[in-house]
C-alpha cells in the first residue's frame, strides 16, 4: 500500500518541489522581463544622417543633397516627404542644367554649393531629426561618416554624368557653344 502516491489535482504536489528549485537571488515578486517597445511596436533602431552628413553629402552635387534627404525621410516613415524631395530633385536637376548653360563662363560656382548646403541644413534640422534628438533617441543611430563620403561620391560621379552629359551633346551637335 506504501507504493500508492497521493493524488493532487492540478500538480499541486509538484508546488513545494519547485519552490525548492527556485533561487534565492531571484525576485518572485518582479515583474517578468518584457521587451520595451516604442509607439509603432518595434524596437528596431533606426540609422539616419546627422543634418552636418547632409550638409556634408553634398559633396556629390545635386544627386547627393536629394539622395541623403530622401534616405532620411524614409528611414524615418516619412513618405509624403520623400516623395516631395525627388519631385523637387527632378525639377531642380533640368533648372540647374540650363541655368548652368545660361550663365556666363565665368561665373562662380560656389553659390551652387552654398545653395546646396544651406537647404541641405535647414530641410535636415527643420523636417527631420537634429543630432541631439538622434543622440538622445534609443531607437536611433548615425550612419558612419565613410558611409557618407562614399556615397557621396558616387553623387558626384552620377551629378556629373547627369550635368556635363546634356551639356556635352549639345557641344557635339553644335547648339551650344561652350
Amino acid at each position: 500500500m506504501g507504493d500508492k502516491k497521493a493524488f493532487y489535482p492540478c500538480g499541486a504536489a509538484n508546488v513545494g518541489h519547485q519552490l525548492k528549485e527556485q533561487k534565492l537571488t531571484e525576485n518572485p515578486y518582479a515583474t517578468p522581463n518584457a521587451e520595451v517597445r516604442d509607439a509603432f511596436g518595434s524596437s528596431k533602431i533606426v540609422k539616419l544622417y546627422s543634418p552636418i552628413q547632409v550638409a556634408c553629402g553634398t559633396i556629390g552635387g545635386p544627386v547627393g543633397l536629394i539622395y541623403f534627404l530622401k534616405a532620411n525621410f524614409a528611414a524615418l516613415g516619412y513618405h509624403q516627404l520623400e516623395r516631395r524631395t525627388l519631385l523637387a530633385g527632378f525639377v531642380l536637376m533640368p533648372a540647374l542644367l540650363i541655368s548652368t548653360i545660361l550663365l556666363p563662363e565665368d561665373f562662380p560656382g560656389f553659390p551652387f554649393a552654398i545653395a546646396y548646403i544651406v537647404s541641405a541644413l535647414y530641410v535636415s534640422s527643420r523636417h527631420q531629426m537634429t543630432r541631439k534628438a538622434i543622440l538622445d533617441s534609443p531607437n536611433h543611430e548615425f550612419h558612419s561618416n565613410w558611409r557618407v563620403l562614399g556615397i557621396g561620391i558616387l553623387c558626384l560621379a552620377t551629378s556629373a554624368i547627369i550635368l556635363i552629359a546634356p551639356i556635352t551633346a549639345l557641344f557635339l551637335f553644335g547648339v551650344s557653344d561652350i
